[in-house]
């Protein structure tokens, strides 16, 4: 199992560096985004044959990882990481003792699988995005960042909606999963309290970045074949 897990995460890296490279088109990279996630969750459920049922072992097996973002749009990336660890299982929050002006610190919980996955899959999606944002002055780019972690979710959620037809049962050890690791974080954030932002928006940037954001496609052959939903915009620094 050790060797095939190797082999798939390898196989993931692959698509990833492509999803990742400068000269691959949007629509592919989007799909190559995607690709990786539905093959993720797919191992995620085929190991779950192997997880005993005791109470014990599914506690111990939920661990935390912490992601401190710095530079522009920190904010709008925690929300977009935020989203993308929900469709992985997994439960994160925005920790605002941290007190640092400079950085955003979000906090995820999770399998050390589920974690990997949220790992690779935020840092191409927030690549994606940084190298397809139009230009446009900082409250057109905050909107579109926001349409465009609308559209990943959404988009995400299709996928595991997808997955879920496809295997039966699989909802359940999704659920279960993600159960686990929520109050894994609860039990560790005893403090943690949910809540809501409004935020303005730029409708036309909004509606721009959920475009792009919801383009991904798992199927294999709409890799060479996807028209580019947006021109490459300036990567932020």
């Amino acid at each position: 199992m050790a060797d095939d897990s190797s082999a798939l995460r390898q196989k993931i890296r692959a698509i990833l560096e492509r999803a990742n490279h400068p000269n691959t088109p949007q629509a592919e990279a989007e799909t190559a985004l995607a690709l990786a996630f539905r093959l993720m969750q797919k191992h995620n459920i085929s190991e779950s044959d192997f997880i005993s049922d005791n109470a014990s072992t599914h506690h111990s097996s939920i661990t935390s990882q912490r992601f401190v973002l710095a530079g522009p749009y920190r904010v709008r990336r925690g929300a977009l990481l935020h989203v993308i660890s929900l469709a992985v299982n997994c439960a994160s929050y925005r920790d605002m003792m941290d007190t640092e002006p400079n950085t955003v610190s979000m906090v995820a919980f999770g399998s050390p699988h589920d974690l990997y996955s949220l790992e690779v899959l935020f840092t191409t999606a927030e690549m994606l995005a940084l190298r397809t944002m139009p230009q446009g002055d900082r409250r057109f780019r905050t909107s579109w960042w926001q349409g465009f972690t609308v559209g990943v979710d959404k988009k995400l959620k299709r996928e595991n909606s997808s997955l879920i037809r496809e295997a039966p049962g699989a909802g359940l050890v999704l659920v279960e999963q993600a159960k686990r690791a929520d109050a894994e974080m609860r039990l560790a954030t005893p403090h943690l309290r949910s809540s809501s932002t409004a935020y303005s928006s730029d409708r036309d940037a909004f509606s721009a970045g959920k475009s792009a954001g919801s383009q991904f496609s798992s199927s294999k052959n709409r890799l060479h074949s996807l028209p580019r939903a947006l021109g490459r915009g300036k990567t932020s620094s």
